[in-house]
């Protein structure tokens, strides 16, 4: 058996089945770097160069989506008679750049513009009643919404009754009402308002659905700018927040999404905005260079903590302040909050994970735990970790009173928006995509709401929930070099149908000790033939026991069974499992293998890829 066991079952690519060669050539990029490219669907070279070389060019017009004219021709309508318009917005990063984008792209025109931001717990998602009273009370004759109102139906109707006209832009799947039970999906009932531009809608033409909702509000500023005959400068300078928003939200980066994402970087970079250089600056990565990772993980949990832990407005005049000392006295505040979210979150998931290991939770295929005075604001990291822990679809409900708001993160493989569909019956309200949503329930239905999720899960193929890494290619380590990691650094921004890369090399050795870093990650050298590289593996220093174990045991049989001529190895063999990069560290830079998995290679009888470790290098 054994030393050291995998967490993950392997899911090994066949052995490339096309001459790589040849576009290899063509295209100047190494083999390996080629193989990963057809197996993501981009077969032909031009197909791999606009995925390398994402073009604004190759954005569509916004023609083609739902209800842009009216909505364009309204918006100029209001700012010609002077109308007071009033962006309505939600309080994430996608929903929070969508209203500055709005703002911005309207206040340079001339129009009368304010936003209103609603509160996560206070209000709840979606448009509110309060912010209806607010777009009122402020004399607001136009609302616009961003990344929500598809599905307020309710509150939508209220703002035609006080005679406000409405364009909603959003991203969110359509559900029907409530009173006139499941519908289809061509069923779906439009909300009663002048406009809504959303591209999930089923009677859209516009070929890519998965825009961000801040995707969706540059769409319409683009029309409106086109419409009024401004240069195309005043767009550009709104990708940064297009970047911004697209990459923090779990939209898959592809097609335009991927150019939107790619461009926004070097938008961000760039950007003239003082809050977005001062968030830079706080997060410490001003002087260094930006991938997904810097957004998804850096800047925007800081942007999302004035939603979760305090209100998203403070997030919105950081993005729309022109003074460079506010914007750092903003930006240390987004941090501060950011160090609370982060406190609030570690405690509730130690306790979410306490009940999901007494229930016995995680033997089942979803999870879901519910618990009094858990924060609303940080149970989708909650989820989002969860998800990582136990890798099952979860689901965390904060209760108060008699009522229950969740969130959920999901796997792939499981459509968690569907998941919600089967069970709506159980929940007041839900919204959110197939990777995250969220929802509302009475605390009575809390364990119905979970018998169905649970009824439904039992209704998919047994391996969407079996923890796998579908590795991309194998490869020995030695085919890590520079060539390799400049086209790979071209394959961001990682996120959704666009992941990192997973390779896997087998039967590398062991170098020296490893050794414990950090609080309990583990790092150690490996090689395969003169090729040797760092590794660390998150979480893992428990393994060095094993792995101590298994280095002793191949040394004592490689004594027993000595060949003449060869040294004697020292160390047993592993087969990995990663994702590679460059890392710095004190102004150093080296490749850096992160390890997702790894294994003794010795009792594992997988079928080995005709571009593993044994495999000779490639002429």
């Amino acid at each position: 058996m054994p030393a050291v066991r995998p967490t993950h079952r392997w899911r090994l690519p066949t052995p490339p089945t096309v001459d790589l060669s040849t576009l290899s050539r063509e295209l100047e990029l190494p083999e390996l770097a080629v193989d990963l490219l057809i197996r993501r669907g981009y077969s032909t070279a031009d197909d791999i160069r606009s995925f390398l070389d994402p073009s604004p060019g190759r954005l569509r017009k916004p023609d083609l989506l739902p209800d842009i004219v009216p909505a364009t021709e309204r918006i100029i309508a209001a700012i010609n008679r002077h109308e007071r318009i009033l962006i309505y917005g939600d309080y994430d990063v996608d929903g929070v750049t969508g209203t500055v984008l709005l703002v911005s792209a309207l206040s340079s025109l001339g129009a009368d513009v304010l936003y209103y931001l609603p509160h996560r717990e206070a209000e709840g998602y979606g448009f509110s009643a309060q912010g209806l009273k607010y777009a009122a009370e402020n004399g607001a004759k136009l609302i616009v919404t961003n990344d929500c109102g598809s599905n307020d139906h309710e509150t939508l109707a209220m703002a035609k009754e006080a005679r406000m006209d409405v364009i909603v832009t959003d991203h969110h799947e359509l559900a029907g009402t409530k009173d006139k039970g499941q519908r289809t999906k061509d069923e779906v009932e439009l909300p009663p308002v002048l406009a809504v531009v959303n591209p999930k809608r089923a009677d859209s033409h516009y070929p890519f659905r998965e825009l961000a909702g801040v995707g969706v509000a540059f769409k319409l500023a683009w029309s409106v700018l086109s419409a009024m005959n401004r240069p195309k400068e005043e767009l550009i300078a709104l990708l940064d927040l297009v970047g911004l928003g697209t990459i923090a939200d779990i939209v898959p980066l592809v097609d335009e999404n991927r150019i939107l994402a790619r461009i926004g970087l070097n938008a961000i970079r760039r950007s003239p905005r003082p809050g977005i250089q001062a968030l830079l600056k706080v997060a410490g990565i001003a002087d260094k260079p930006l991938s997904g990772y810097s957004i998804g993980f850096m800047l925007a949990p800081r942007i999302n903590a004035a939603g979760r832990v305090g209100h998203a407005e403070l997030a919105a005049r950081l993005l729309l302040t022109r003074d460079e000392s506010e914007a750092a006295r903003l930006a240390a505040e987004l941090d501060s909050l950011n160090r609370s979210r982060q406190t609030l979150e570690e405690r509730i998931l130690t306790q979410a994970t306490t009940l999901i290991d007494a229930g016995r939770l995680a033997d089942r295929r979803t999870i879901l735990v519910a618990a009094e005075g858990w924060h609303q604001g940080v149970i989708g990291i909650v989820a989002a970790k969860l998800v990582d822990r136990f890798s099952r679809p979860c689901i965390v409900v904060a209760l108060k009173d008699d009522r229950g708001k969740g969130s959920g993160r999901s796997v792939t493989g499981f459509n968690l928006h569907a998941a919600l569909t089967a069970c709506s019956k159980h929940l007041t309200a839900f919204g959110g995509h197939k990777y995250a949503a969220g929802l509302s329930l009475a605390r009575e239905n809390v364990g119905s709401f979970g018998t169905a999720l649970a009824d439904y899960a039992d209704t998919l193929p047994e391996e969407v929930f079996e923890p796998t890494l579908n590795i991309d290619a194998v490869a020995p380590i030695n085919r890590i070099d520079e060539a390799l990691l400049n086209a790979l650094e071209k394959f961001e921004p990682f996120g959704p149908d666009n992941s990192e890369p997973l390779l896997a090399s087998l039967g590398v050795e062991v170098v020296g000790y490893p050794r414990k870093v950090g609080k309990n990650h583990l790092k150690l050298s490996l090689r395969a033939g003169e090729r040797a590289l760092e590794a660390i593996a998150w979480g893992r220093s428990a393994e060095i026991v094993n792995l101590a174990r298994d280095m002793t045991d191949s040394a004592e049989k490689s004594d027993r069974v000595p060949s003449p001529g060869v040294p004697t190895p020292q160390f047993g063999k592993l087969d990995i499992c990663y994702s590679v990069s460059r890392h710095t560290w004190n102004g150093r830079t080296s490749t850096q293998l992160t390890l997702r998995d790894f294994r003794t290679t010795e009792g594992n009888d997988e079928t080995r890829s005709t571009n593993d470790d044994s495999s000779p290098e490639p002429e």
